[in-house]
């Protein structure tokens, strides 16, 4: 278990980079879509042109919405609580108070420790709390305290 020390509120977010995979994949969904989308309109076939239209541009919303979400979560922490904002558009807020936390994992890889990310996870109640990817976690592992 650690023990927060008593600071000032210190918010930590999640480094941009952690969701690469998701972005790269929508993004090229996205070129691919409306490739096909000028390719089948100049051919003449304007139905499937449409269809390709609204892929693309459902792909390219989704990303959207994926890149804002994940660049508005953000943790606060304090003394005694823990509050959890989980983005907007469609976010919640979660106030988690008296908490412990059971483990906070170094980064596994040299990537890690050069984008100063890490994990913490937090048990409080029956209910074990995984926040992956967070920096500047080196601020964050000054904030804890091993008894």
């Amino acid at each position: 278990m650690a023990i927060i020390h008593q600071s000032p509120p210190t918010p930590f977010r999640r480094h941009p980079l952690r969701r690469l995979q998701h972005y790269l994949g929508l993004a090229a969904l996205y070129g691919s879509c409306a490739g096909l989308a000028r390719q089948t309109f100049i051919t003449g076939h304007i139905s499937l042109a449409f269809g390709f239209a609204f892929a693309s541009t459902t792909a390219l919303l989704v990303l959207i919405v994926l890149v804002i979400r994940e660049r508005r979560f953000n943790i606060v922490i304090t003394r005694d609580r823990l509050i959890i904002d989980y983005g907007y558009p469609f976010g919640s807020r979660r106030i988690i108070e008296r908490i412990y936390v059971r483990e906070y994992c170094f980064p596994s890889n040299p990537i890690g420790y050069w984008f100063d990310t890490g994990t913490l996870m937090i048990e409080y109640g029956d209910e074990t709390l995984v926040l992956d990817g967070l920096t500047p976690f080196s601020t964050l592992r000054d904030l804890l305290e091993v008894p």
